[in-house]
């Protein structure tokens, strides 16, 4: 790598952590403004208590000082102790469930690609014909119906009705748990390949340079592998970048249709129950997931495209 892209990886690197910084300080003062608190429940506490519970946690001083404590606390990744789950440190939570959603997620991610890229490129190359306007028709239908909805079905067909996986993955070992989460989680994203690298193939089939490829006479699939795909892969490289950090970090109704104790599910946890250090911790990796994945896509994308500038 040349001088040039290097200040651009720096200057990237720079700004994922002005982001990343941004993020922390919105995802605090939000907070604030939520009205209760992290000791608000059915049964009130008492003011004595909520006193002690405030001085034990550090939520007796004043919001600048929280905030910059939080703020410390986020560069190095450490959140203290959850509120509800009692003298348990955050990132232990957090990573604990991270395995698990990184686990379907990484095998999700995976599937898409593969499955997209490869459909994509047939109906590319079968324009207008039935396999075409098949593929078509049922990645429309993936990208339209909630993820909520394909994943009961899947459970409904494959878990109550064929009884070929586990209803809860809960006291079972090995993949067979995890296989419909996947699938359900690889759905949207396949689609969404799909129908990305049939367009951008048609595209590149058009131009000049794979006319003139077809003239010298080059086998049909080597003029499609060695200069049609690497050129039509670039806007599902830049894709990809986020959609995996999305995908890694657990999908709220996957995770809850297939009880799965992924980051998803000690989100939504820790909002219910105003964990305020599980809250920031979940986020903060969200974010950055996606400022580490969005750079590394990027830098990809420069390097399957030299073309690119990037200035």
């Amino acid at each position: 790598m040349n001088k040039k892209l290097w200040g651009y990886i720096l200057k990237r690197v720079l700004l994922g952590i002005l982001t990343y910084l941004l993020v922390v300080t919105v995802t605090f003062w939000v907070m604030q403004l939520v009205p209760g608190g992290p000791w608000t429940r059915e049964k009130a506490l008492s003011e004595v208590t909520i006193e002690i519970l405030n001085k034990r946690y550090g939520l007796d001083q004043p919001l600048f000082i929280q905030y910059l404590r939080y703020l410390g606390r986020a560069i190095i990744f450490d959140f203290g102790v959850s509120y509800k789950h009692k003298g348990v440190e955050v990132t232990k939570i957090i990573f604990d469930a991270f395995r698990i959603s990184l686990s379907v997620g990484i095998c999700a991610a995976f599937l898409a690609l593969i499955v997209g890229v490869a459909l994509g490129t047939y109906a590319a190359t079968h324009q207008n014909k039935f396999f075409d306007r098949f593929i078509m028709v049922v990645t429309t239908a993936s990208v339209a119906v909630p993820s909520f909805v394909i994943s009961l079905v899947l459970l409904y067909i494959f878990a109550v009705n064929l009884h070929w996986v586990p209803t809860s993955p809960v006291g079972i070992k090995g993949i067979t748990p995890f296989i419909l989460p996947v699938i359900a989680a690889s759905l949207y994203p396949t689609a969404y390949i799909t129908r990305l690298t049939r367009s951008s193939t048609l595209d590149v089939l058009g131009q000049d340079f794979m006319r003139t490829a077809k003239a010298k006479g080059l086998a049909p699939r080597r003029i499609l592998i060695k200069h049609g795909l690497r050129n039509s892969i670039t806007p599902v490289v830049t894709y990809f970048g986020p959609m995996f950090a999305s995908i890694i970090t657990g999908s709220l109704v996957i995770e809850t249709v297939f009880q799965l104790p992924g980051v998803g599910t000690h989100f939504i946890d820790s909002m219910t129950n105003r964990d305020y250090p599980l809250i920031m911790g979940t986020t903060c990796l969200l974010a950055l997931l996606l400022i580490f994945f969005t750079l590394v896509s990027d830098v990809t994308y420069i390097l399957v495209n030299p073309r690119v500038d990037f200035d």
